[in-house]
């Protein structure tokens, strides 16, 4: 296990924008700076990084396709108990099996004269060719994450793969996040919790991390809450 994978920063900057909904530092403080996750799919082109910040903020830094967002995430609005996903395309898997396999009988007619070396060839390097497109189309559908939500409003926020870039790495600062996450509602009342979650909300939703849609969801669970105080 490699110890580089998860550091501490000790110097960085972050731009975080201004607003009227969530009190947050106006210039990042590297002593403040926790704990961070680097996670890279280089088939799918993105980066997500994880660092916690302070008691209760989590800074993520996503780059997706060579498009980059800076997030901050108040602890205090979600729910620790984080939403897992695994799904397995079993057809593009088979489809890749099957190509292999015509790619493995051409080998053998090749081997055994049975036709002509050139057919066999041809035939080979497009099943072997099919077989392995057929396998990264696969493993780009795989998935096997860990969203986390809004803890009220159930708003998706943000994911993370599980896993990765270690299992060791990952279950440490998995479980760390859980316990800040935890931690950041100690001593809140549930009508602190319900306004600030709507607020943290608010934000994502102008800055266009969730959608009008997801939003609108979130703030009528909000406020249907019988400790919502407008």
């Amino acid at each position: 296990m490699e110890d580089e994978e998860e550091v501490i920063i000790v110097s960085a900057a972050f731009d975080v924008p201004t607003d009227n909904y969530e009190e947050f530092d106006q210039e990042i403080d590297p002593a403040k700076l926790g704990e961070k996750l680097l996670q890279s799919n280089a088939l799918k082109g993105t980066t997500r990084e994880y660092q916690l910040y302070a008691d209760k903020h989590l800074l993520l830094d996503f780059t997706e396709k060579k498009n980059q967002k800076k997030i901050r995430i108040n602890l205090a609005w979600l729910t620790s108990e984080a939403e897992h996903h695994k799904v397995i395309v079993w057809k593009w898997l088979f489809a890749a099996l099957a190509a292999g396999l015509v790619a493995a009988i051409f080998l053998y007619l090749a081997l055994a004269e049975t036709i002509n070396v050139e057919y066999s060839i041809i035939g080979g390097t497009i099943s072997l060719t099919a077989t392995i497109i057929l396998t990264l189309i696969f493993v780009y559908y795989m998935r096997n994450e860990f969203i986390f939500k809004s803890r009220y409003g159930n708003a998706k926020l943000f994911l993370i793969e599980n896993k990765k870039p270690t299992q060791q790495s990952f279950d440490h600062f998995f479980i760390h996040l859980q316990q800040r996450i935890d931690k950041a509602q100690t001593h809140m009342s549930v009508s602190e919790r319900l306004v600030g979650e709507l607020k943290m909300c608010r934000r994502l939703r102008d800055e266009g991390v969730i959608d009008d849609e997801a939003y609108t969801i979130a703030r009528t669970a909000i406020f249907k809450h019988k400790q919502y105080k407008s």
